[in-house]
């Protein structure tokens, strides 16, 4: 039985034991940032998290007490942020790309932004090729050369089959998902109209990708993790998938539904997976055997989980509070998660 725990109870707590132990490991809740989130990003003792147009910046050197240092409010939405060393990369809905100098968090500085058509949906960074990678839901994958990010350079398109939801880097490849189409793989290298190095469908439209190593996760609209091989990029090989057994499938409804409601996260030999269906389960599998992956341990916040972000022993989990009655109430901030045998 998995663990469920009220929204009071839980901010008002310094640390929670979660009852569902699989493999030896337990989630316990160590700490909370307060206040709505509905994306989180970390980098090293550094948690970013936005809701709407606003950025917040925490000091999580000690988890159990973060700390706010900052923060910046953007033109438009914030979809998704990645990080790299002082610099934000900030995917801002409807107008593109935002780059922000946090070198001094109290203080951050807007250093450039760059227009992209359609929707900027995700951003993932590329630092040996010193570029960004946007998902824009109309355009496809946009590469931009931020070598030096106060003069943002265009380096090329790749037009994805459906609309691009999600991207994330390792090395010089990016791994983009579409729906209804699939994994693309890009070297980011390439200039001009880019071309993918390879492709590979999917048996439910995707919405979110991961990647660790050699192995490439894409979580589809219905909450199945599907498992791929890229030791050869221009071959990605389906080498299992995972899907929890104990709840519905949820019915695709097509790429609008996809955005934001399914997330992954994948570290060493573990994939991190959440949804925003009921009951809202965040669950940790272990795919070191990708074609038998198992269920670790899972946890359901009593919320619904809207991003996620995980820094070695640490989950970072952004939820919204469902309220009874309320449709849209504000969400109580992000939950910080430790998985410990």
């Amino acid at each position: 039985m998995r663990a469920r725990w009220p929204f009071s109870l839980l901010l008002s707590a310094v640390v929670l034991m979660v009852d569902t132990p699989a493999h030896g490991q337990v989630l316990e809740v160590v700490g909370t940032i307060r206040g709505p989130a509905s994306t989180v990003s970390v980098y090293e003792t550094r948690a970013f998290v936005s809701h709407g147009q606003t950025l917040r910046i925490f000091d999580i050197a000690v988890p159990t007490n973060p700390t706010l240092l900052g923060s910046f409010t953007f033109p438009q939405d914030v979809r998704g942020v990645a990080v790299a060393g002082s610099v934000v990369f900030a995917a801002m809905d409807f107008s593109g790309l935002g780059i922000l100098d946090v070198s001094n968090p109290a203080t951050p500085e807007l250093l450039s932004s760059y227009d992209t058509p359609g929707q900027a949906l995700s951003v993932a960074v590329s630092q040996s090729t010193s570029t960004v990678a946007v998902a824009n839901r109309l355009s496809g994958l946009e590469v931009i050369d931020v070598t030096n990010p106060a003069v943002p350079v265009f380096r090329g398109t790749y037009f994805t089959e459906g609309y691009a939801v999600d991207v994330e880097t390792s090395g010089s490849f990016a791994y983009v998902t579409d729906t209804p189409g699939g994994l693309s793989v890009i070297d980011l290298s390439q200039t001009g109209d880019l071309a993918a190095v390879g492709n590979q469908g999917v048996a439910s439209p995707s919405a979110a990708v991961a990647v660790s190593g050699v192995l490439v996760g894409l979580m589809g609209a219905n909450s199945q993790l599907e498992l791929f091989d890229v030791s050869n990029p221009s071959t990605p090989v389906s080498v299992g998938t995972y899907s929890d057994p104990e709840r519905e499938r949820a019915a695709f409804a097509g790429a609008a539904a996809t955005i934001g409601l399914v997330r992954v996260r994948m570290q060493d030999s573990l994939a991190f997976l959440t949804d925003t269906y009921p009951p809202f389960t965040l669950q940790v599998v272990d795919v070191g055997n990708p074609a038998a992956p198992t269920l670790v341990t899972s946890y359901e916040p009593g919320g619904a989980p809207q991003d996620l972000a995980v820094s070695g022993s640490l989950v970072f989990l952004a939820v919204r509070d469902v309220g009874a009655g309320d449709t849209d109430p504000p969400p109580p901030g992000v939950l910080i998660l430790r998985l410990r045998p």
